[in-house]
């Protein structure tokens, strides 16, 4: 076993890492349609606070101390953070408090206290797909960068649009994954088969895996919801097809040829090398079902790897990564996930916020804290693997102690692309996955995309996107 699987086999499985999981308690959906009745309850609440009381609302007023809201769950970097922080208040004598609070609250406390203007928090974590709807309520970093030189090109590209909104930075992503093909080493070894680059090549390889053995190929997830799971490997035969989800006009372009072409050879997967429960499966069956050894090749978030070598695990040291795979003569194209922190509008505490900010993201702490985790210099609370930056990700040193899983991740992370940083993408990806579960289970592709496209448009006209 590397020195890579026997440290990360012991490493929690966090409930922010394993993304759908909290993402099927609290529907995205049901939190978009439900959010400006909520917003209305909250401004007639603020009023009854901001004028009942002046000393109660949490917020730091000292310039020496900063509130920060972090979610519940045993999340490795967080709680290495959280340790480290000593260090943080020495160098620059801003001490920090740290909020914790369920995920299921995260998005309900971020806008409470942006709608009541109480400075409860100068810094929240929050996941990207929360980014469209807390947007006003959360500080641009672009001035303060420029004023320290402080560079957002340190980030892959993808993870920093997750970032950005109206063309201006509001949170660092420093907390990021991206999605990687996992295949099983010891398979592909005996029956002489190289790990695919090409969608082609993949089918190849699963068919050859099915000859031989009784796995099935790769283990995709077609179910509908948890916040459109299920789009993430569809988006990258999409994408590297030359397809998008939107063209430049924010109209529907995932029904052109492109994308009917792109989509058939995705769904032709169940006919070929994926197991029929592929039809239903969300990301976690899918992951479990390749986890347990019951097919030789998944598509998903990298962090899964720790997971995949862990005690108990049926691929114990056996699963190799690579980069998602391409269409011939084509580019391979990849999909990326982060829970960034950013600094709220509403801080009494702005410069010592930036500060924190600013350590949080020194390359050097972000490379520290997954070295004492891979040579098992820290507590097991404290372990994580997850690098941001460019320059960490192709680290000489992390990268001979991971069996080059950082140089891999990184070619992952520069491929890669996003879902729309709209505040209707909810909404849209709950009719995309809800058309990608009908075509997985019999519908035509071209009549199912064209309705789909065409329910999209219907909504962004309401929503004021065409003239």
């Amino acid at each position: 076993m590397s020195v890579y699987s026997k440290i990360t086999a012991k490493l929690p499985w966090s409930l922010y890492d394993e993304r759908n999981k909290p993402l099927e308690r609290v529907d995205g959906m049901i939190k978009r349609k439900n959010i400006s009745t909520m917003i209305s309850m909250l401004l007639i609440l603020s009023f009854l606070v901001t004028g009942c009381s002046s000393s109660s609302s949490g917020g730091n007023s000292d310039d020496n101390k900063i509130s920060v809201l972090l979610s519940a769950g045993e999340v490795g970097q967080f709680n290495a953070w959280q340790a480290r922080t000593e260090e943080f208040t020495k160098e620059t004598g801003i001490e920090v408090e740290y909020i914790i609070v369920p995920y299921e609250n995260l998005l309900e406390d971020i806008t409470t206290a942006g709608i009541s203007g109480s400075g409860a928090y100068d810094v929240v974590a929050y996941l990207d797909t929360m980014g469209p709807s807390i947007q006003q309520f959360l500080e641009p970093l672009n001035e303060y960068a420029e004023e320290g030189d402080f560079q957002f090109d340190r980030w892959p590209e993808a993870v920093l649009n997750l970032s950005t909104y109206d063309d201006k930075v509001y949170s660092l992503p420093v907390r990021s994954h991206v999605q990687m093909l996992f295949y099983r080493k010891d398979i592909f070894e005996e029956l002489n088969i190289e790990s695919p680059e090409t969608w082609e090549e993949l089918v190849s390889a699963g068919q050859k895996v099915q000859d031989n053995t009784d796995l099935s190929g790769i283990v995709p997830y077609y179910g509908a919801g948890n916040n459109g799971q299920n789009l993430y490997m569809w988006t990258s035969y999409l994408w590297s097809n030359g397809g998008d989800i939107f063209d430049e006009n924010m109209k529907p372009a995932f029904n052109n040829k492109n994308g009917v072409e792109a989509t058939e050879r995705y769904i032709s997967l169940l006919d070929t090398i994926a197991p029929a429960g592929s039809k239903t499966f969300g990301e976690q069956d899918a992951r479990t079902n390749f986890q347990n050894g019951k097919s030789a090749m998944w598509i998903g978030w990298w962090w899964a790897y720790s997971g995949f070598n862990s005690d108990g695990s049926a691929l114990a040291d056996n699963v190799g990564f690579a980069q998602v795979p391409k269409w011939d003569g084509k580019e391979s194209v990849s999909n990326v996930s982060s829970f960034p922190m950013a600094m709220t509008k509403g801080s009494k505490n702005k410069d010592a916020a930036w500060e924190y900010l600013k350590w949080l993201a020194e390359p050097e702490m972000e490379k520290d804290i997954v070295m004492d985790t891979l040579t098992n210099e820290s507590p097991a609370e404290q372990h994580s693997i997850v690098v941001t930056q460019k320059a960490n990700l192709q680290d000489e040193k992390l990268n001979e102690l991971s069996d080059n899983f950082y140089n891999v991740g990184h070619k992952n992370f520069q491929s890669a692309k996003t879902f729309p940083t709209i505040p209707e993408w909810p909404q849209v990806a709950d009719i995309l996955s809800t058309a990608m579960n009908e075509m997985a289970t019999g519908k035509e592709v071209k009549p199912t995309l064209d309705q789909a496209a065409q329910r999209i448009e219907e909504l962004m006209k309401e929503q004021g996107y065409y003239e």
